[in-house]
């Protein structure tokens, strides 16, 4: 059993760190701390935070972080030792949802590279990019991007070592053992193999964010015409 570990990042903001490692199973045990926090509120509490494998809490000033360390240190020892808290049961909101995916050259220009450097054709990327069903683990390091993962191994590859000063809204790029959506043309380092016509983010809409951690997801792939009908 992994014994979580509680520290103050600042004066108004505490970390629970579960592990270092990207795991289904890890995420899913923060995704479920989220949402019994979110559910039971604390004199104080601002919002949290999930990553891959840790859950960042926000405070104002009148909530001491002391106090609350050791408020959720007593938490995580009852639950875990007795064993009754069930990272699975809080995770029903949880869906998957289909996101159409434009591999065409146009969007996908970092294909001719990664079926050089991989050794894949790029039929048989897109084949393995979007056969699989992805879970999305955090939301950051932009508002609404969504971490996705994993990848199958043959489409792992590093981060672009110059990273590309534009990357259109819509992107989806792949780095590491980890897929995105870019949801703003904005600079970066991951490899574009595609485009999706829907917006993720959106921060005049009710829901602003498409996807959220916990969800699961499965690019569909589409033609060029048929992403020119959802403009």
């Amino acid at each position: 059993m992994i014994i979580p570990r509680i520290y103050s990042i600042h004066d108004q903001a505490i970390t629970i760190e579960f592990s270092q490692t990207i795991d289904e199973q890890i995420n899913m045990q923060v995704i479920a701390w989220q949402y019994e926090i979110e559910s039971n509120p604390f004199p104080g509490f601002i919002e949290c935070v999930p990553a891959y494998s840790s859950l960042t809490i926000y405070v104002n000033s009148d909530c001491n972080i002391d106090d609350l360390k050791n408020h959720l240190q007593k938490k995580i020892n009852i639950t875990e030792n007795k064993n009754h808290f069930n990272v699975f049961s809080n995770n029903q909101d949880a869906k998957t949802i289909e996101i159409p995916v434009c591999y065409d050259s146009e969007f996908g220009f970092d294909l001719p590279w990664l079926s050089n450097t991989l050794k894949l054709s790029i039929e048989e990327i897109i084949q393995l990019h979007s056969e699989h069903i992805y879970r999305v683990y955090m939301i950051g390091f932009i508002p609404g991007f969504p971490y996705m993962g994993v990848l199958p191994a043959q489409l792992e590859t590093s981060r672009k070592q110059n990273p590309s000063l534009k990357i259109p809204t819509g992107s989806i790029g792949v780095a590491g053992k980890q897929t995105g959506i870019y949801p703003a043309e904005i600079p970066g380092g991951w490899h574009i193999i595609g485009k999706t016509p829907l917006t993720i983010f959106d921060k005049s809409s009710e829901s602003i964010c498409l996807l959220k951690a916990g969800d699961r997801v499965k690019f569909i792939p589409i033609t060029k015409k048929e992403f020119d009908q959802f403009q």
